[in-house]
């Protein structure tokens, strides 16, 4: 096909695409954007001054250090032209996904241009179209229904622009590595795709560490290290040498110096459990990619339940061994069709981060935004590429048809994501069971209330009662229920404060618990709630009786100490618990110099004082470090 007719289909696509994502820009703020955004006062930025500018990029909730600058920077862009409208952000986020279209038929057209060359010295080479394909996956990943929260949940651009630079990165290589192939150079682009868009994509998200691993996949399944003449190629060793096997010893060696201690997540599964857990995840994730079904595709996937053993649930072992033959088959097909075993193993390998080790919630549909590539790569393949479809007319169709289900499924998810109050009510019609779902449908309809009045109260009080005891519910739901009755000035039910007790003593608190906790201390401070104020003495020592608190956990004990019981020598121990765990979060020592000086330790407050200076960079503490300045000085 001509490349004017390919950009044509193209940029129809990327109107289609639009269009079909149109109702969702204008839904709100979601779950974690309201810590990364909407109650992150450091990304409100309304100057020019580059101490907010800094402020904002080192703003990552909890103070993480090593990097996601460049996120954030965008998030106060979005601030800064158009303030806490979520249709600006959304806009923004729909943006990128249409530029990652074009990058994608760009890497993909390279791609194939490269496997053409590659098979053709052997003689395998495959009969396709190699535009037409490009253009064909392209438009199918733009409208493909998992990729939606991705672009309408907005802090989860964090993940759709670090793999725009994963898709340039890609382009670039495979041209460079085409060039290289040919004899006519090519070096310097390979080495420098890599290494720069690895290196600025990490800046927005750690997902694009991943690059060099999906261009030794195509390393490994087309070029296989050599030149074109067969010789193995020097440079190819060198590059994969220094950009992959010495970055993933390293990253080995960092994983396990914090993966199973103090500085972990904690969670309701064990590292085994959470392993054989993913197995069945990664099976449902090729379920929603190529076929998916609305009442399937959901924000809230917790009411997936760890996995116990390789037999309990059954389905266990079943999606274990599933995922093998996967593999296997991809193993033995690398010679006779490359690009399906390609697509495979970017499909594993886009999960390599969030499916296996590292303790992150079970399932979350934006981490699939790059392996769903590799399973359309695959799919594509068996069917026609590689496969028994080789009229181009009847290829045509199969994907008009495909895209069009696609097309539909995700405009219809688009509608949901259009008003907050019908995407919390189609959450939590889909997902009974998912305590996540039912909580965020009660917090819509609390939120409800202050236009539309008591019965939406009403019903958020039966949602939270109903719905408390749900496997995963923690705390917030109790919590919840009782900021409800004391503010509208009835007593709590007693049994409210004996559940969060329960749980508590059940299992390790949350951050969402430890959050939960903070507004009780609120609660008892106020003297709105009338509980025995050893409630939460008993509450404080059920949810620090576990190892390994979080650091939010102990910024909220330490506030109880300080402000409920008047033990500064508790709070200052809480508070250099928490920095230990996060040493570069300015807010947990700007809270350890206020204890300091309220319990008169002058001296040892100068010292946190000049910690906050050396991680005051551009100046953009400045406000917080004079505030304390002037409270030493008074």
């Amino acid at each position: 096909m001509k490349p004017a007719m390919c950009w044509m289909i193209l940029v129809a696509l990327l109107g289609t695409t639009a269009l079909v994502y149109w109702p969702g820009l204008a839904g709100g703020f979601v779950y974690d954007d309201t810590s990364f955004i909407v109650g992150n006062d450091a990304v409100h930025v309304a100057t020019r001054h580059v101490r907010d500018w800094a402020a904002a990029a080192f703003s990552f909730p909890g103070g993480v250090r090593q990097g996601r600058w460049l996120g954030m920077l965008t998030f106060a862009a979005n601030h800064y032209l158009g303030g806490l409208d979520p249709y600006g952000f959304k806009l923004t986020n729909l943006a990128i996904h249409l530029l990652n279209g074009v990058l994608l038929f760009l890497a993909m057209r390279a791609l194939f241009d490269f496997e053409h060359a590659a098979r053709r010295e052997i003689g395998t080479a495959a009969g396709f179209d190699g535009s037409l394909a490009a253009v064909a996956i392209a438009g199918l990943w733009l409208v493909l229904p998992i990729n939606l929260t991705a672009v309408l949940y907005v802090s989860q651009r964090l993940e759709s622009l670090s793999n725009t630079f994963v898709f340039i990165g890609l382009w670039w290589y495979l041209r460079a590595r085409l060039t290289h192939w040919r004899g006519e150079g090519g070096a310097l682009g390979m080495w420098a795709s890599l290494l720069a868009c690895t290196g600025i994509g990490v800046l927005v998200k750690e997902s694009a560490v991943l690059l060099p691993l999906y261009a030794a996949c195509a390393e490994l399944t087309l070029g296989r290290g050599r030149n074109r003449d067969g010789a193995p190629s020097r440079v190819i060793f060198l590059v994969y040498g220094t950009l992959l096997v010495l970055p993933a010893i390293v990253g080995s060696l960092w994983l396990v110096s914090w993966i199973f201690g103090p500085t972990t997540y904690a969670r309701p599964f064990g590292t085994w459990q959470r392993l054989i857990t993913e197995a069945r995840v990664l099976v449902e994730y090729v379920h929603w990619i190529i076929a998916p079904s609305l009442d399937a595709l959901t924000l809230d996937h917790d009411d997936i339940r760890a996995s116990r053993g390789l037999f309990d649930p059954p389905s266990t072992i079943v999606a274990i061994s599933a995922l093998f033959s996967l593999a296997a088959l991809a193993v033995v097909q690398i010679k006779r069709r490359p690009l399906f075993a390609l697509g495979i193993l970017w499909f594993f390998c886009g999960h390599l981060l969030t499916a296996t080790v590292i303790p992150l919630l079970l399932a979350f549909e934006h981490r699939n935004y790059f392996p769903s590539v590799g399973l359309l790569l695959a799919c594509t393949s068996l069917v026609a590429l590689e496969g028994p479809l080789k009229r181009s007319s009847m290829q045509i169709a199969l994907a008009i048809a495909l895209g069009s289900f696609y097309a539909i499924t995700t405009r219809l998810r688009a509608d949901e994501w259009s008003d907050p109050m019908r995407l919390a009510f189609s959450e939590a019609s889909k997902r009974p069971q998912s305590a996540l779902a039912q909580y965020g449908f009660a917090v819509a309809l609390i939120e409800d209330a202050h236009a539309n009045g008591q019965p939406s109260i009403d019903a958020a009080i039966l949602t939270l009662e109903r719905y408390r005891h749900l496997p995963g519910a923690g705390i917030a739901y109790e919590q919840a229920l009782i900021a409800l009755s004391t503010d509208s000035g009835q007593g709590a039910d007693p049994d409210w404060y004996r559940s969060i007790l329960d749980k508590l003593r059940a299992a390790p608190a949350s951050v969402q618990d430890a959050k939960a906790l903070q507004q009780l201390n609120a609660c008892f401070a106020s003297r709105k709630c009338k509980q025995d104020g050893s409630f939460l003495d008993q509450a404080y020592a059920a949810a620090m009786s576990f190892p390994h608190a979080s650091p939010v956990l102990l910024y909220s004990h330490s506030q109880y100490a300080a402000f409920l019981r008047n033990d500064y020598l508790q709070a200052e121990k809480d508070l250099r618990a928490a920095i230990a765990l996060s040493p570069f979060d300015p807010s947990t020592r700007s809270a350890l110099a206020t204890i300091l000086i309220d319990s008169g330790q002058r001296p040892a407050a100068r010292v946190e004082l000049e910690q906050l200076n050396r991680i005051n960079y551009f100046g953009q503490l400045d406000g917080t470090i004079g505030a304390i300045r002037t409270q030493l000085d008074k």
